[in-house]
Order: C-alpha cells, then structure tokens, then sequence
C-alpha cells in the first residue's frame, strides 16, 4: 500500500464523517472574534428516517441469525463474521430471494441509519418486495480473531477487500459464503433475485461484485460509493465506457459534499459518483440516482434504502411495487434537517474546563486509540497536555503532547493538537460544548484540500 493510500484509509477510519452544520453567530466581542478565526464545522445536516424503515405493530418479524465466524479459503489469513435475517414468510419449498449487504454489523444495528432487517420486514410485508433472505457480512480482520472492541467500526483488512478491482471478493461471496447460506435455506439461483449493496468502500465492492459475477448478481446499491483512488476505484467510469455493458442494475445515492478533493479529483467522492452516473447513463444502464445535500455519511442512503430496493425489485413476479418513476421521485422527496452543531451554547457561561478528560476512538487495523486530556489554570490562562494511548495488533503506542491555540469562549472550548501519519502533518482542531461532566463537539481537520469533521464527546475522569 503506498502512502497515499495508507493516509486516506487512515482518514476513513479514524475520522469517520459525519453530517454537520452552522454555528449561530455570536456577539462580535474580542473573545469571540478570535474563536471564530478558526474554521467551524460544516453545515451540519441530517436526513431522518421514514416509516418503512421503523418497527410497526402487526408487521412479522424476521429471525436474525449469528453472528458466524468465518475464515475464508479464498481472502486466506482473515476472520470474519456474517449474520442472516430470514424472514416469517419464508417457505423452504419456495426459492427466497437473497440481499448482500457489506459492513453487516453497522447494517443489522437496530439504533443506527440503515436498518436493513426491518427495511425487509416492512416491504416483504406489503408484498412491495419478493421473500428475501438478508445475508450481512463484515470485512475480514486479519487473522484468527475477530476482537469484539471493533463493534460496528472497520476490521483491518476492509480495504484491501472492498476498495480493490480484482475477483476475490466475489469469489469469496459466490463460492464460501453463499454456499455455506444455501447449505441450510433455499436460495434463488435467479442473478435478478439476487442483489448486493453497501456503503462507500462497501458500495464500490458490491459494484466490484457484480461487475465480475453479473451471472451471480444483476442488482447493486450503491451509497456514497467510493470509486476513488484508494486502491484504484476512480477507474471504473472509464472502465464503464469502454466495456460492452453488463446486465447490471444499479442504483446510486451520494451527497454533494461527499469528501470533495479539488486538488485531486480522482479523490473526490461526489465527482467520482458523478462520473459514474454519466458513464452508466452513456452506456444505458438499468440505473437511477439521487444525489443529495449530505457529505460521506449514511443516513440519507438509509432513509431511501425502502425506495431503492423496491426500484430494484419493481418488476419481479409477484411484487406490488410502483412504478421505476414514481418511486425515484418518492426518494427525491427526503429532505434534510439542520442542526445546531453546538447545543446549548452560552457565551456568559463561567463553566472551567480545568480537569481531565477521556475519550476512545476506533483505529485501524482493529485498534483503539483512549486519549487523556489534561487541562490546568484558570478560564483567563488555560494550558493542556494530550496523552494518547493507541493498541494496534495487541501493541500499545503512547504519546504526550502540548495543545496549542487553547480558546474560551462561554463554555465553548477550542483547542489544537498536532498531528502526523507516515510523512504528512496536519492540525486536529477540537471544538465542544463543556458541561460539568462531558464535553460535546466536534473535531477537525484538513488534508490535502479534503476536510473532515467528526462527532466528539470526552467525560470527565478528575
């Protein structure tokens, strides 16, 4: 993996992005003068989820099965884990269509955006969509265990699985995975009743999947997919152009401020999905799109996923569905709502952060990261110390730093840390809300002309 490559891993793993929005302007003192200098989160957004993906009363529930370790012959050296949702319709005598979703574990989450298992519930029920057995599959950590501290977050070998152009992943899913599936309930053998999709790096491997095995797979659901330049993905809409087309049928959602890159378009999200709408269109595709408001996060993908598997499945026997149309026109409808990116704000707070405060985060490769922030002083002279322990691999790493720039501002604490994977440097800025036992925030950063901001929250331990 060359450093480009590691760095922007890096990025997706350890500052997972989230939507995010614009402060209310405060009064033009000195003090918030200079804590305005400093750059604010994005327009924080956020697209909330309709009926179809909610629990109802009456609606059959589907039986969710696992989680199964898995070691593959074919990706050798990982472990993974998968889960199925089999639903109450289903008959053994009857072929069940199947629904691969990549990142399982953030695609079963009952409390997160996606939730595929009731999505399938809901439809199944209306008769909107065919019997579909869902199969939920992580990326694979390398090897022989899986640790549980990675919960819904990304396993070590993620990119090396998803965001590369070769067959074995495909493989991996036709020739183990589905088989191990088909050993124990019956599976359509139907490419159209079958249909796979994920999320960013999980949306370019369902394309990648389909795009070797479209005799396997013909339906992909691509949210903020990332055909970029991590391991070679920005190819695809050239590739798209030069090759007679495929039966694929694919439907692409991403946002328009999806990890824009000006100084490198071939990692620029939003332009990538661009390109590849035009290259699908050019060449006729079976293909639908919305592109939204949102950056490289979920929740907008999430709250359409009822309309995309429904135009996925609109016209398959027995399905009570609208039309391709009507039913594009009805994801469209999803409008983001702002939110105030620092609630309860009070620029006449006396509130002193001096103390200590803990948070983790997820790393790559498995690993956690806990950080220590240390302040001391008073709200007129504040100095800090940054201790971070990060285990990789079962490897502890630790480091201490000063943070610079430290800001007050009511209770809005602003300060910087300096930062540097292999040969790059750049400034974490952390900006939250203190209140008497966490602060709420946010943290920062630009590289190479792309910025990041992810939800922050330390307690405070003293």
């Amino acid at each position: 993996m060359n450093t480009r490559s590691s760095l922007l891993g890096y990025l997706l793993l350890t500052f997972a992005a989230v939507p995010v929005g614009s402060a209310q302007d405060a009064p033009a003192t000195a003090a918030s003068k200079s804590a305005s200098a400093k750059r604010q989160p994005q327009p924080q957004i956020h697209y909330e989820l309709g009926a179809d993906s909610l629990k109802h009363d009456g609606v059959p529930e589907s039986r969710l099965e696992g989680p199964f370790l898995f070691q593959s012959q074919i990706i050798t050296n990982t472990i993974r884990k998968y889960w199925i949702s089999i639903p109450a319709q289903y008959d053994p005598k009857q072929a069940a269509c199947v629904l691969v979703f990549q990142d399982g574990a953030r695609a079963i989450n009952p409390k997160g955006v996606l939730r595929v298992p009731q999505v399938l519930d809901n439809l199944i029920a209306k008769q909107a969509i065919p019997v579909t057995i869902g199969i939920y599959i992580t990326p694979g950590q390398r090897g022989d265990t899986f640790p549980d501290s990675i919960g819904t977050g990304n396993p070590d070998n993620r990119d090396s699985e998803y965001d590369v152009l070769d067959d074995k992943y495909a493989r991996m899913l036709v020739e183990e995975i589905l088989l191990a599936v088909a050993a124990k309930y019956n599976l359509t053998t139907d490419p159209a009743g079958r249909a796979i999709g994920g999320a960013s790096s999980g949306a370019i491997c369902a394309f990648t999947v389909a795009w070797h095995k479209p005799d396997q797979f013909r339906n992909v659901i691509s949210l903020i997919g990332s055909f970029t330049d991590i391991h070679g993905g920005h190819v695809y809409p050239q590739l798209v152009n030069d090759t007679p087309p495929k039966p694929i049928r694919i439907f692409l959602q991403d946002g328009k401020d999806d990890l824009r890159n000006p100084r490198d378009p071939n990692r620029d999200w939003h332009l990538q999905n661009q390109a590849m709408v035009k290259a699908l269109s050019a060449r006729q595709y079976d293909m639908a799109y919305v592109f939204g408001d949102g950056a490289h996060a979920d929740d907008h993908g999430g709250a359409m996923l009822p309309e995309i598997l429904q135009w996925i499945w609109r016209d398959y026997p027995g399905v009570k569905s609208a039309s391709a149309d009507e039913l594009v026109t009805r994801a469209k409808q999803y409008q983001p709502k702002q939110r105030d990116p620092f609630p309860g704000l009070d620029l006449n707070s006396t509130i002193s952060p001096v103390g200590q405060w803990k948070w983790e985060s997820n790393q790559g490769r498995g690993g956690r990261r806990t950080e220590v922030l240390t302040m001391e002083g008073d709200r007129a002279s504040l100095r800090g110390t940054l201790e971070s322990t990060t285990v990789i691999d079962g490897a502890p790493k630790s480091t201490s730093v000063a943070v610079d720039n430290i800001e007050l501002v009511g209770n809005k604490l602003s300060f910087d840390v300096q930062r540097e994977f292999r040969d790059t440097k750049f400034v974490l800025t952390f900006q939250g809300i203190v209140g008497p036992k966490e602060i709420v925030g946010w943290s920062l950063s630009e590289i190479n002309g792309s910025q990041r901001d992810t939800a922050w929250k330390a307690q405070r331990v003293q």
